[in-house]
């Protein structure tokens, strides 16, 4: 079978029309997860606490279950219980308006918002807790000591594992073709069917994530040489 070049090319010029909603879903879930996964990891170093529990289940439940397993639950088991719900208490609302982007950005926000959370747990875990105490004892409140001397640590360390989630949330956010969003691999995938190109279309979707990818990974290269400066 010959490789059809100018196939190939054509699938570059749709597949690109999808390239600012790839770019969407990674920039908004990426720094949603940072934000709210330091601020899980923060809550969970009160060991004892009923809401550290309950969130080390969920951090357990998103990291322990298949992916797809999570995708069936958020497209299609969970919004069948809430119609089911809406109907049985004559709510007139049906979950079949909600856009296939809230499904994604629902599932990737809940699965790398626990992978970060566990990364950030680790991270404060290995800031000395005298650095804390020395803190308290100059008056910082825990949020004000939280932001200026555990973040900026914590950060800096987790720099590589960070750089290891942001390449994760480009790949995974091909899965977002699946709830009819037109990203890169939707717009590709659908090209192919109409012309039975599916080996161009692939490599071209494989190029389109290797391209992404490596910017990332020379972000983050950059950004630990400043670190470093």
């Amino acid at each position: 079978m010959n490789f059809d070049w100018k196939f190939a090319w054509q699938t570059i010029i749709i597949a690109l029309k999808g390239l600012p909603v790839t770019l969407q879903i990674v920039s908004i879930i990426f720094a949603l997860s940072f934000f709210f996964g330091f601020l899980l990891a923060a809550a969970r170093q009160e060991k004892n606490s009923a809401l550290a529990k309950a969130l080390s289940l969920y951090v357990s439940f998103a990291r322990g279950t298949p992916f797809m397993v999570q995708t069936y639950l958020f497209y299609i088991a969970i919004p069948t219980a809430i119609q089911k719900y809406l109907f049985d208490n004559n709510i007139d609302f049906n979950v079949n308006v909600i856009g296939g982007f809230w499904y994604a950005y629902a599932l990737l926000f809940f699965y790398f918002t626990a992978l970060m959370s566990e990364m950030f747990r680790a991270g404060i875990s290995a800031v000395s807790k005298g650095q804390l105490e020395a803190a308290y004892s100059v008056g910082l409140t825990k949020a004000q000591a939280y932001r200026r001397i555990i973040f900026p640590q914590v950060v800096e360390h987790c720099l590589p594992v960070l750089c290891n989630y942001a390449t994760g949330i480009v790949k995974m956010s091909s899965l977002a073709f699946v709830f009819g969003v037109p990203e890169i691999t939707a717009l590709a995938k659908t090209n192919a069917s109409r012309n039975l190109g599916y080996v161009e279309a692939y490599f071209v979707i494989a190029v389109f994530y290797i391209a992404l990818n490596i910017g990332i990974e020379r972000l983050f290269k950059f950004i630990e040489r400043r670190k470093k400066c």
